[in-house]
């Protein structure tokens, strides 16, 4: 990792994307494939760009220089997991908290979902924005902000 690859930039955006060599795209795609085998993450479908800055400001903090090393890291620290993970799977959470959309869902949506259910039918819910993917199933939720 060049110490240019991880700093901000002059006007506060993020990291710059990076090119990684072939080596580092083969040693990154390892580590997610450990991801995916050793805790059941799969994140193939995630944008590496975001992926390769997210994993690098782990490796930062851990004092690590290479995803190969990193990789080992892991392998022998495996608290290294829960900050990697709080790292890669940001809590998006504004929706639960944006009185605009719980306003739409109860004025538009809601009255006919009850209206095509019977008094003692369920009404399931599930929304992606706030499912963990730490293997816990979706639950029930009522619609209520806050």
């Amino acid at each position: 990792m060049t110490e240019a690859a991880d700093q901000d930039q002059p006007n506060g955006d993020a990291p710059a994307e990076r090119t990684l060599t072939e080596r580092e795209h083969n040693d990154f795609e390892q580590l997610l494939e450990y991801l995916k085998t050793s805790r059941g993450f799969d994140f193939t479908g995630y944008k590496r760009p975001s992926l390769v800055r997210r994993v690098s400001i782990r490796m930062k903090a851990a004092g690590v220089e290479t995803f190969r090393d990193y990789l080992d890291f892991l392998q022998v620290d495996p608290g290294e997991f829960t900050a990697l993970f709080d790292t890669l799977l940001i809590n998006v959470t504004g929706f639960m908290r944006d009185p605009a959309a719980w306003e739409l869902l109860s004025s538009d949506v809601l009255p006919g979902l009850v209206a095509a259910k019977g008094p003692s039918d369920p009404i399931r819910v599930w929304s992606a924005g706030c499912a963990s993917l730490a293997g816990r199933r979706p639950g029930r939720h009522g619609a209520r902000s806050g």
